[in-house]
């Protein structure tokens, strides 16, 4: 019995080159379906017909299930970002750094799927990440189980640090906080990029992204309210 090799396990010469185009061509309208509409409102079927394939069984021949089409796309995104997140990082603390809360920020809200100009480079990848993490927590924690979060955790540990004067309980809820905060901006300033930005548009303001750091550090730094300390000592029900 002959086994037939996926595009992607091996194999040279132009089928193997048709077959890694058409991967990322499967992947691509994959991800921006699942930004746009979600995961459950997409079905297969739909996804190999916006991709321009014949055969209904395409995304099954290359990536055996729409769950593990989901998992690469994930990890698709979190390497992006996690290998930029930890070169940044490298080279700050190789100057000593950080210094601030900003400098950490600065880190987490340069998305390497857009240039300096916020022209597009990797078109829903950050609508995608965030769709996962409010609606498919799950998925996504499994999928980085092999460590592709480590630049966040990183960056994470230094606000940790510069927040330490807060209660340990409310330093992590505001580290959850400030992750969700930031994927849903930025997921914001990538859709923006599909629109004309007018003058008045809120990314297309200079100050918007220094602006955007600020809301960080104040979300960071605020002194805990007598409400939330009362609640604190009360503990959870």
């Amino acid at each position: 019995m002959s086994l037939r090799k996926r595009p992607s396990e091996g194999g040279e010469g132009p089928g193997r080159v048709r077959g890694e185009v058409t991967r990322r061509r499967i992947k691509t309208t994959a991800r921006r379906l699942f930004a746009t509409r979600g995961l459950d409102a997409v079905s297969i079927r739909e996804i190999v017909r916006a991709a321009g394939q014949k055969n209904a069984g395409s995304v099954n021949y290359y990536f055996r299930s729409k769950d593990d089409l989901v998992k690469e796309l994930i990890l698709d995104v979190a390497k992006l970002l996690d290998d930029d997140h930890n070169r940044k990082l490298d080279e700050l603390e190789a100057g000593g750094g950080p210094h601030s809360i900003r400098d950490i920020v600065s880190i987490l809200i340069t998305y390497p799927t857009m240039d300096g100009d916020h022209r597009k480079k990797d078109e829903y990848a950050l609508r995608f990440l965030n769709m996962i993490m409010i609606n498919h927590r799950d998925l996504m924690f499994g999928a980085l189980e092999g460590g592709l979060d480590r630049g966040t955790r990183r960056c994470m540990a230094h606000l940790r640090h510069f927040a330490r004067d807060l209660p340990a309980v409310l330093i992590q809820q505001r580290l959850m906080l400030i992750i969700t905060y930031l994927f849903a901006t930025a997921s914001s300033l990538e859709a923006s990029l599909d629109r004309p930005r007018s003058p008045r548009s809120l990314w297309g303001h200079p100050a918007a992204l220094s602006n955007l750091i600020d809301t960080v550090e104040g979300i960071l730094l605020q002194p805990a309210s007598e409400e939330t300390l009362h609640l604190l000592d009360k503990g959870p029900e």
